[in-house]
């Protein structure tokens, strides 16, 4: 009998043994997935980009979480999306000190992304690179024209085309700032 009960103590050890180590195996695999994990993509960009926003607001003491509309924020994104992804460059043409653009949006949502941007968009390249930029609409087709008054600059302008003079600048995280926090307005759908 000392014998089964001598065998039923090794047993009980090796089994709490076993568990210690399933237990420490389980926080250990916990602590690794939030403290080191080779990743840093959150999924896609939108996502990304409003998770970003997120930390900042929450590192910020003086964020008004009242004000807070992170909502704006992603139908912003997703204009940003939709004027990329979701328009199509009919024709780019060199002019006079710059580039001339036909573009057409694919969706609903492009046309209306498109509306927007070029409803803002224009100024702040004013302000940041002095170039001018203009748009209007016939049928369901923008034509964009953008000038710089500096000669060095008209290869660049050109080179730029369509997505480029809209990524172009350093005020886009400003601007997603103002609308997350409140201080600017985004029109919804």
């Amino acid at each position: 009998m000392r014998s089964n009960n001598s065998e039923l103590n090794k047993l009980v050890v090796a089994s709490g043994i076993a568990l210690l180590l399933f237990v420490f195996s389980v926080h250990k695999t916990k602590a690794q997935h939030h403290d080191s994990t080779p990743l840093s993509a959150p999924g896609n960009q939108i996502f990304g980009a409003i998770q970003e926003t997120i930390t900042a607001l929450e590192k910020n003491p003086s964020t008004d979480w009242e004000q807070v509309n992170l909502e704006a924020l992603r139908q912003h994104l997703l204009d940003m999306k939709a004027f990329t992804e979701e328009v199509e460059v009919l024709e780019k043409q060199p002019i006079e000190q710059g580039v001339e653009l036909r573009v057409r949006p694919l969706t609903e949502r492009g046309g209306t992304a498109l509306e927007r941007v070029l409803s803002m968009h224009p100024m702040m390249l004013n302000n940041e690179k002095g170039w001018t930029m203009e748009s209007e609409q016939n049928n369901g087709v923008w034509t964009i024209t953008c000038t710089t008054p500096n000669s060095e600059e008209v290869p660049k302008v050109r080179a730029l085309g369509y997505i480029g003079l809209l990524a172009t600048g350093a005020h886009h995280q400003h601007h997603h700032w103002m609308i997350a926090t409140g201080q600017m307005a985004y029109p919804q759908k």
